[in-house]
């Protein structure tokens, strides 16, 4: 049975990679378009993006390695 906190920062996880993937695919949309500026605009959360993505997989992956070891 999964932890509610395992369940809490898998949550976390999963709306990470939905928002960066959401902007990544915007952004490729703006340039397939043609509209440069805005491609790049969307890209400048890219960095931030990324780091909470990182973050959250920090927390999920720690969750599941706390819950196999202390079950």
């Amino acid at each position: 049975m999964t932890s509610p906190v395992t369940q809490t920062f898998r949550a976390a996880f999963d709306f990470a990679l939905d928002e960066f993937i959401r902007t990544l695919k915007e952004a490729q949309d703006y340039l397939g378009g043609g509209d440069n500026l805005a491609a790049i605009g969307a890209l400048l959360l890219f960095d931030q993006q990324a780091e909470d993505v990182k973050a959250a997989l920090r927390l999920f992956s720690r969750a599941v390695y706390n819950q196999r070891r202390y079950p």
